[in-house]
């Protein structure tokens, strides 16, 4: 089936606030903190090559290269990498299809797209990666919230400030509650109106019960009693937002009872002849024979055991054309659901066996701000000047356990992020006596690492300045620098000499450092005190001893 978008592609719910009924305190699984949108930084030039993509009508491979340049005269002291790569995809869609682009399938489940990053610093400084400062978000700003100020309304969640449908056409699908509500119709025959007189005639308060109706029917279905939606196991999400009912999937429990043609009569017979009299009965017999567990219904089977279960999502029953879900509840569940759990994104060293991995889901990264970080270290954590950083084979994939047509008629966009900081050092001015007293608080200074720093002497009445020990200008190193004026008092009668005024610091990018404390000044004293009592105390001793030698 054709589905109807320009690119799909992973993006994620941030603040998955819908109600689905009166216990608003209940919040989603999915919940995540809204990132800082990043743009990258000025002056980087970013240049792809996508001439490894393949681009064709029912797939989507290949690998996305991004060269990212840090020029010559750069001179900032942090650095975001924030990579369009997939618009820059679908521009390329666009060359390949430009006239049928909508009805094209650029991303579906089992394709998976590389992306390889490298980093040329041509600058003379260096750059560290900044922990946990890769992110993976939505392009846009997406926001789920309640606007009613009745809170059981569920109906009023919005999207980017729109209706959800104006922009996120999930279609309304023929699901199982669907089917048990209003048997034998068309998919474009699932309208509001069908719907609401199916629903009141069933008791319901219409469409309006819309939500309502599919929790009564899942939790009977499964002996549960979730409150949301989104609570329930992903096999059954996965139930309600498709035409697919797993009782009817080729698994392997029924692979197990050598069933050939698989019907609700055909299960339901072979399970009876194994003295079980229901099919639920067997699959929790089955699955905890398999995994060694002692679950009496199947949502309380092991996620392991509940995959496999609803792995297959093959037996789509109507087909043909849909209209578009209204409901919001519904909408924000099939958005949620397919990037948390239908798309993942991982590097070189993750291995991203099952399909469904939740841990390197879209979602996952939001919650956890670690995920990311040793993928970059490996190959670019820092960036030397005249260098090169690589990060190689980050991959996008599509899980495969996804939703049938949850994500049509929607651009799904993904940013990625991601920031460096420059190696800074330290310079430190001391000002002291010849005796060890401070004379002034010390000039801090620091600034990126190749930056040239300037120190200058002061002036102080009945002082004059004697000796420098260390040096006056050069470049911030990885570490210290410290400069130390050394002044003795001016003898009676010396001509006093000034030395002239000059500001402590003339170079860009330094940062001034509060100067050190009373304690840590009164230390230096000290210590500079004691030296000289040394060698106060030789030089008595040595005229002592030449006095009782004559």
């Amino acid at each position: 089936m054709k589905k109807k978008m320009l690119f799909t592609v992973l993006a994620l719910l941030m603040s998955f606030s819908f109600m689905t009924c009166a216990k608003a305190e209940e919040e989603s699984r999915w919940q995540a903190v809204q990132p800082e949108r990043k743009v990258t930084s000025e002056g980087l030039i970013v240049d792809y090559d996508l001439s490894g993509l393949d681009i064709a009508r029912w797939w989507m491979e290949g690998t996305v290269k991004i060269t990212v340049t840090i020029p010559e005269d750069y001179h900032q002291d942090s650095i975001v990498i924030a990579p369009e790569v997939f618009e820059e995809i679908i521009r390329t869609v666009e060359l390949n299809d430009n006239d049928n682009i909508q009805f094209g399938n650029s991303f579906q489940p089992g394709d998976s797209l590389g992306v390889d990053i490298t980093i040329n610093n041509l600058s003379k400084y260096t750059y560290n990666y900044d922990d946990t400062s890769f992110e993976i978000l939505p392009k846009e700003d997406i926001v789920y919230y309640q606007v009613s100020e009745n809170e059981e309304d569920h109906s009023a969640t919005l999207f980017n400030d729109l209706n959800t449908n104006e922009h996120h056409h999930f279609n309304r699908v023929y699901n199982t509650a669907l089917r048990a509500l209003i048997p034998g119709v068309r998919n474009l025959d699932l309208t509001d109106e069908a719907l609401d007189a199916a629903l009141k005639n069933a008791g319901y308060n219409g469409i309006d019960d819309y939500t309502k109706y599919l929790l009564d029917f899942y939790n009977n279905k499964y002996g549960t009693d979730y409150t949301r939606l989104d609570s329930f196991p992903d096999g059954i999400i996965r139930e309600i937002l498709s035409e697919c009912d797993p009782f009817l999937n080729t698994n392997s429990a029924y692979r197990a009872l050598g069933v050939g043609r698989i019907t609700y009569d055909n299960v339901l017979n072979a399970v009876q002849r194994k003295g079980f009299s229901s099919i639920e009965e067997y699959v929790v017999d089955y699955y905890n024979q398999k995994y060694g567990t002692n679950a009496t219904k199947i949502v309380e089977l092991s996620a392991e055991a509940l995959d496999e279960f609803f792995s297959s999502q093959g037996n789509q029953q109507s087909g043909g054309y849909y209209i578009n879900e209204t409901n919001a509840d519904v909408n924000a569940l099939a958005y949620g659901f397919t990037y948390n759990k239908g798309m993942a994104f991982g590097f070189e060293d993750d291995v991203i066996n099952n399909d469904n991995s939740e841990e390197y889901s879209v979602g996952e990264y939001m919650r956890d701000l670690s995920k990311g970080d040793e993928g970059i270290k490996k190959g670019a954590a820092t960036l030397l000047p005249n260098g090169i950083g690589k990060i190689e084979k980050a991959k996008l994939k599509s899980s495969g356990n996804y939703i049938l047509n949850s994500y049509m008629n929607y651009e799904f966009m993904v940013n990625m992020q991601f920031t460096y900081s420059a190696l800074k050092g330290t310079v430190i001015a001391k000002y002291v006596d010849v005796y060890g007293n401070v004379l002034s608080d010390d000039e801090i200074t620091r600034g990126m690492v190749a930056d040239d720093y300037e120190t200058f002497a002061k002036t102080f009445d009945g002082y004059t300045l004697i000796t420098i020990d260390g040096e006056e200008k050069g470049v911030y190193i990885n570490g210290e620098i410290v400069v130390i004026y050394v002044y003795e008092p001016k003898t009676e009668g010396e001509t006093k000499t000034e030395t002239p005024e000059a500001p402590i610091v003339k170079q860009v990018n330094s940062e001034i450092i509060p100067p050190k404390t009373g304690i840590q000044n009164a230390s230096l004293g000290i210590l500079y005190s004691l030296i000289i009592m040394g060698f106060a105390l030789a030089l008595l001793k040595r005229m002592s001893l030449e006095k009782n030698s004559i």
